[in-house]
């Protein structure tokens, strides 16, 4: 019998006898050549690696086994690793890894996303004070991050009753702004819901229904004559506009029209 090759020194094993290395038999000087120099043989060629492991699958491998995804050439120790997908150093630089906004430098490490873009945790600041917004609540205004307070102080939406700025949700009725718990009947005092309740307007102010009810019938009258008019001009003007881009838009095909007919005889010619 010609005995057990070795998987690694490919010296026969059955007189001196051998060892399992990741389920594969070895001669003993192989085995302490390994466990001396703490080496990993390839799951894909058998041979050691006596530079860079790649685990896959929990297994060892030489890197140059697998290729970047995406300009295919085979790997080195410089390999890198996103989503379980491996990469190439160059193709991960500049194609994978995300770039700060703000100090434009490659991100190695954890990224802050927001607004289609991407931050080092340090550099994520408020734009107009420059507090740290890591962990903290934000908001965006074009793209760019402000703490909660600069944000409702530069952009934040004036209630017309309180006459603050509020960078929370607002009611926008009878072309005025108002906080959720700041919407009163004009009448009453009676706190408005927006879905729910029946708003009706008087002199550019809110009243609820049951004060509506209160006013004498020829002004009811005279309130629903305006409300209809209103509703009447509104759909007019709606109307109008969407009649005049149908207009223009007709007016553009034809343009297109007579151009390519005066290209073809052109080109007939």
């Amino acid at each position: 019998s010609s005995g057990i090759n070795a998987e690694y020194g490919g010296a026969e094993l059955c007189e001196n006898g051998f060892f399992k290395h990741n389920g594969r038999p070895i001669c003993i000087d192989c085995h302490d050549l390994l466990k001396k120099k703490k080496m990993h043989i390839c799951n894909k060629c058998d041979t050691p690696i006596e530079d860079y492991v790649l685990w896959h699958l929990k297994e060892p491998y030489h890197p140059y086994h697998f290729s970047c995804q995406i300009c295919f050439k085979p790997l080195d120790s410089k390999i890198k690793e996103k989503d379980n997908t491996y990469y190439c150093q160059l193709c991960y630089d500049t194609e994978i890894q995300d770039v700060c906004a703000a100090c434009k430098k490659a991100i190695d490490g954890r990224a802050i996303k927001a607004a289609e873009k991407a931050w080092c945790p340090e550099h994520f600041v408020c734009y107009a004070c420059e507090r740290p917004l890591t962990g903290e609540k934000f908001m965006l205004h074009e793209k760019v991050p402000y703490c909660q307070f600069h944000f409702t102080k530069l952009f934040g939406v004036r209630c017309f009753y309180c006459d603050n700025r509020s960078s929370m949700q607002v009611i926008k009725v009878l072309n005025k702004n108002y906080c959720e718990n700041h919407f009163f009947c004009t009448g009453c005092d009676t706190l408005l819901e927006e879905q729910k309740s029946k708003v009706i307007e008087m002199d550019q102010k809110p009243y609820c229904r049951h004060c509506y009810d209160k006013f004498p019938s020829d002004m009811r009258r005279k309130l629903l004559e305006s409300a209809n008019a209103a509703a009447k001009n509104k759909k007019a003007t709606m109307k109008k506009d969407k009649d005049k881009k149908g207009t223009m838009k007709k007016k553009k095909e034809e343009k297109k029209k007579d151009k390519d007919i005066l290209n073809a005889t052109q080109a007939a010619s």
